[in-house]
């Protein structure tokens, strides 16, 4: 008995070292997790100043275009005849863009204009064929009528 009773202290004083170590493990993990979350948020900070700064250099940009667009700096002048060509280009496609569209209206306008002759004329023939009808019907009661 003496034996089980050494195998059980043994077992016991091994879950307690275990359970110390998970307890240290745990502890270690919960810090590691924080750093992972610091580290992430400080990430997407950076990210937010990033893109703030974009920002501001953009409209750095666009306040030199403005103000130098004909007479830049030496060292600017290939970047502002690039955005200049940029305007020119879509200024030109815009235009396309407009004509286009009125092309699609004037050739809605010319269908709908079609369809409209072509329901009138239809209206027109079945008018017609209903009064031809309506007429031989007459007829034919008329003739009816004096026959008997």
């Amino acid at each position: 008995m003496a034996n089980f009773e050494s195998v059980k202290e043994k077992v016991l004083a091994t879950a307690g070292k275990v359970a110390e170590k998970s307890v240290s493990i745990a502890k270690v993990a919960g810090d590691k997790a924080k750093l992972v979350g610091r580290i992430t948020k400080l990430k997407t900070e950076i990210a937010m100043e990033k893109d703030s700064a974009k920002k501001n250099y953009m409209e750095i940009g666009k306040k030199y275009h403005e103000q130098f667009r004909h007479d830049p700096a030496p060292d600017m002048k290939q970047a502002i005849e690039e955005i200049n060509l940029s305007h020119e280009t879509i200024s030109k496609k815009k235009l396309e863009v407009d004509l286009l569209k009125k092309q699609l209206k004037d050739d809605f306008d010319e269908v709908v204009d079609d369809v409209k002759e072509k329901a009138e004329d239809a209206h027109e023939a079945f008018q017609e064929a209903v009064t031809e009808e309506v007429k031989e019907v007459l007829e034919k009661a008329n003739r009816e009528e004096e026959n008997a």
